[in-house]
């Protein structure tokens, strides 16, 4: 970012000018420049800002979540944070938004709340250009009532506004589940539970538990 530099520039450039009451013509102009610049700084760096799109929800039989998703969570993604969970589609990102959490609100302030409902990433799936298909509970927390969630889920998909926001599972600590299909030596599958925060798992190091240090080769 230059906006420091640019803005420093201006006053260097201000403290040149021969000492004399400034005119009002260059006051607007480094007025308005520097709202510009602030401006620019600001969508730039915009990590709080919400995003059209649309959503649907699961078939009726998932008033939770599912217990195939593509995250790979099983039964438990299907009761994850009380059940309000999502899948997306370009938000996926191969895996990696798995266990993300957003906050989904639709844009009817007829039916829907300004707060929506934050919903967390078990698995991977697109309908009528949505990225998210909620679970049909989440769907309906968006709304304001009982009936204008049955409105909303008649309606079967709404124009909604979201953004990423922190996941907080209190009481709980970030675990590491082992997939039960697994087979020593020549697979290993695990998925992370609980991932709390706002940061994706890009990676995760592995070491022997015997280890103190990791990547240093132990004998047995």
């Amino acid at each position: 970012m230059h906006y420091p530099l640019i803005f420093f520039a201006f006053i260097v450039f201000a403290l040149c000018i021969p000492i004399m009451v400034p005119t009002l013509q260059f006051l607007l102009f480094l007025s308005g420049t520097l709202l510009f610049m602030q401006t620019l700084a600001e969508a730039a760096t915009c990590s709080d800002c919400f995003i059209h799109s649309r959503a649907a929800y699961y078939p009726n039989s998932y008033e939770n979540g599912t217990d195939t998703g593509r995250c790979g969570y099983g039964s438990f993604g299907a009761t994850l944070n009380g059940g309000d969970v999502s899948a997306v589609s370009d938000l996926y990102r191969d895996g990696v938004g798995c266990g993300a959490c957003y906050q989904v609100r639709c844009t009817d302030s007829h039916y829907c709340t300004d707060k929506g409902v934050t919903i967390v990433v078990t698995d991977h799936g697109s309908s009528h250009n949505t990225d998210f298909i909620l679970s049909r509970r989440a769907f309906g927390r968006m709304a304001q009532t009982t009936d204008a969630a049955a409105s909303l889920i008649a309606l079967g998909v709404v124009d909604v506004e979201y953004k990423r926001v922190s996941c907080s599972y209190p009481n709980k600590n970030i675990t590491i589940k082992i997939d039960e299909n697994s087979d020593h030596p020549s697979y290993m599958g695990f998925v992370v539970w609980y991932q709390q925060g706002r940061r994706d798992i890009t990676a995760v190091h592995l070491c022997e538990v015997i280890c103190t240090v990791c990547n240093i080769k132990c004998t047995f």
